[in-house]
């Protein structure tokens, strides 16, 4: 069957407790179209394994065939929380839903993250190869590293809480008793499936694609770090909501068109915040949240100090996720101005009393879109982001310059929007002027000396003749993915070999190391010093040259909301020093660029975004950070479930769990 044909199957809009309330049964239950393929019993697809296992009751559940004749006669099997197979449905339902947001923002197939980190640079030793030789050890590489299927267990565990394992490459779902007082829909004592949230689903799949796009961001290096992931996963699970008509329609008609009064459009997992043992309500709030002292749901006021002074990840998550939607907010309010004064003869006032369905339809139509744009500005903007080291000022810098590339003219105001909301929230920066749209896009390459200038126009002739297969690869039907990577890691090797010949040509010159100074990288020996406070003694950082990893090299091709078509490269960069001596013995530090090629012009570097390795500030913030000098520090890697991470990794289950209670 055409891949453009959809599959069709049935789930929840909201969380199964809305299915039993009379105001919002009738949208609860709704039927999503995803991407056709032919997944195995399981489903186990082309991305996704789904893995019904109980450890708490020792069993498997049977697994849920979507190719069945009862199945697909009935465009899945009806929503039940008591079904098992029905879970399995609906993890996989979301997930698809999730991945093609994302491959459709990228303009490209996703790859999930290696089960090794790419190798470093060995280009000595892999000249000295045989061609039968190297193709072996490539293979290999490829058996040990590429990995095809996210599996998803959606009963893992008997407690509150659902996270994804980067170790396991998997998304673990929990499930739990209600409190024995609780609000809501829930029964007390009842079990409540983290598996049956659309949200906290596309919450957990957000991870997994956000790592394989940036396996970095899963250091803690700053405050924004973990806050980042948390607030992004977040925003993807909300915007994607938008895109259920229906549900958007009946919300829309019942705050009679004010999207900025309480609604459950902006309420992140209302079911499993309800059930917890001191219950507030949905576990997180786009728009606003309850209020204990005013008894009452409040709308969030922008406010600059509270990125001054929140750092717990969640909280501080959701002041970016507040900065989103009051951009989508501003965006929707512009928009539907003219369908305000029509409807109320002027004065932009509505009358009292229930709006007409055609302004609903209108309305719901407009918040739709802009969504969805959205939705798709923040996921491209990904690409524009710095390989490490992440912070809402650089994502900023990122979603205004990767919507300048893919919509120039930006007629809807999104960027302006994006400007305003940020302001508002007291998120600026580093090293900005001003917050003009100019201002905020990333810099140009022209600061380039004339022989740095030969050492670029070499590097990127070299892309230019050697990334063809891989586009070829990537513009096919079918999953190739295994391909694509095997060439992605053909070509690593092969650029390898191109920085250690340019570096051999260029030894005796200053030009490459103000090639590489320029990158964010270095070809020389790391040195300098480092003051651990009053009282003590400054550390003398005297490292090797830090190795040189060729990260990512991929194609893009993305059309933009004005129809342009954009066809680039993105390449990442990085090197690490880790300290193997002294007081900060075992400290690692990276720095590293995204250098975004456009394959269409003559000279076509666009962008070179970097955080520079041999920065003192930088690493001076990021080791005050660590050992508790700087505050915001939270010890992210003390698992509860045994995953063996860096001190300064990302664990998603204690992160979660933390919040939680």
């Amino acid at each position: 069957m055409s891949r453009q044909v959809p599959r069709l199957l049935r789930g929840y809009s909201l969380d199964p407790g809305f299915s039993t309330r009379l105001d919002t049964v009738a949208v609860n239950e709704v039927v999503y179209r995803i991407r056709w393929e032919d997944p195995a019993p399981g489903p186990i697809g082309d991305y996704f394994e789904v893995i019904d296992f109980d450890p708490a009751s020792n069993c498997f559940y049977d697994p849920v065939d979507l190719n069945s004749v009862e199945v697909m006669k009935q465009n899945g099997l009806s929503p039940s929380e008591g079904n098992p197979k029905f879970h399995q449905q609906f993890v996989y339902t979301i997930a698809m839903q999730t991945l093609g947001h994302f491959e459709a923002s990228l303009g490209r197939k996703v790859l999930w993250s290696s089960n090794v980190p790419p190798p470093q640079a060995k280009a000595k030793k892999t000249r000295d190869l045989t061609p039968e030789e190297a193709a072996k050890k490539l293979e290999e590489e490829v058996d040990r590293e590429y990995v095809d299927k996210l599996r998803i267990y959606p009963h893992a565990f008997r407690e509150p809480n659902a996270f994804y394992v980067p170790e396991k490459k998997a998304v673990l779902f929990g499930y739990f008793e209600a409190a024995e007082r609780v609000q809501g829909e829930n029964v007390p004592g009842g079990v409540i499936f983290t598996c049956l949230s659309p949200d906290i689903i596309a919450h957990e799949v957000t991870h997994a694609i956000l790592d394989s796009i940036h396996p970095r961001f899963l250091e803690n290096t700053n405050p924004d770090v973990a806050a980042f992931h948390e607030a992004f996963a977040d925003i993807v699970a909300l915007l994607q909501r938008f895109t259920n008509t229906q549900l958007i329609e009946h919300q829309i008609a019942k705050t009679r068109g004010d999207l900025g009064q309480f609604s459950f459009l902006g309420e992140l997992a209302t079911q499993f915040g309800n059930a917890l043992e001191f219950s507030r309500g949905a576990l997180r709030g786009a728009i606003g949240k309850y209020d204990e002292k005013k008894k009452k749901w409040v709308k969030y006021t922008p406010d600059p100090q509270l990125y001054q002074t929140v750092h717990e990840p969640h909280s501080r998550g959701g002041i970016l996720v507040a900065t989103i939607f009051d951009a989508f907010l501003r965006l929707y309010n512009n928009n539907t101005q003219d369908l305000m004064r029509i409807a109320s003869n002027g004065t932009g006032i509505l009358q009292p009393g229930a709006i007409h369905p055609d302004l609903v339809k209108r309305l719901a139509e407009s918040a739709c879109n802009i969504a969805e744009h959205l939705l798709h500005i923040c996921i491209r903007a990904l690409d524009y982001c710095p390989p490490t080291d992440i912070n809402f000022g650089d994502f900023l810098r990122a979603l205004i310059t990767a919507d300048i590339d893919s919509s120039p003219a930006d007629k809807s105001g999104y960027r302006i929007a994006l400007i305003e909301a940020f302001r508002s929230w007291g998120i600026f920066p580093d090293r900005v002027n001003t917050l003009s749209i100019e201002g905020l896009q990333w810099a140009k390459p022209d600061e380039f000396l004339p022989l740095e200038k030969d050492i670029l126009n070499e590097t990127t002739r070299f892309l230019r003749e050697n990334i063809r297969p891989i586009v070829e690869l990537s513009m096919r039907e079918g999953n190739n993915r295994r391909e694509i990577y095997k060439a992605f890691k053909q070509i690593q090797r092969k650029f390898h070999g191109f920085v250690f010949d340019q570096r051999e040509e260029h030894a005796d010159e200053k030009s490459w190391q103000g090639f590489l100074r320029k990158l964010g990288l270095t070809d020389e020996p790391v040195r300098f010093t480092y003051d651990p406070g009053e009282g003590e003694k400054p550390i003398e950082i005297n490292e090797d040259t830090p190795l040189l990893e060729i990260h990512k090299i991929r194609p893009v091709y993305r059309v933009g909301r004005e129809g342009n078509l954009l066809e680039q490269v993105i390449v990442t960069l990085s090197q690490t020093i880790r300290i193997k001596k002294g007081p900060l013995k075992d400290v690692r530090y990276r720095g590293g660029c995204s250098l975004i090629l456009n394959m269409a012009k003559k000279d076509p570097v666009e962008y070179i975004i970097y955080k520079s390795i041999t920065s003192p500030a930088r690493f001076q913030y990021q080791v005050d950070y660590q050992t508790g000098k700087n505050p915001g520090f939270v010890a992210l890697s003390d698992s509860m479930y045994e995953e063996e991470c860096g001190f300064d990794n990302i664990s998603f289950a204690h992160l979660h769990f933390h919040n939680i209670i």
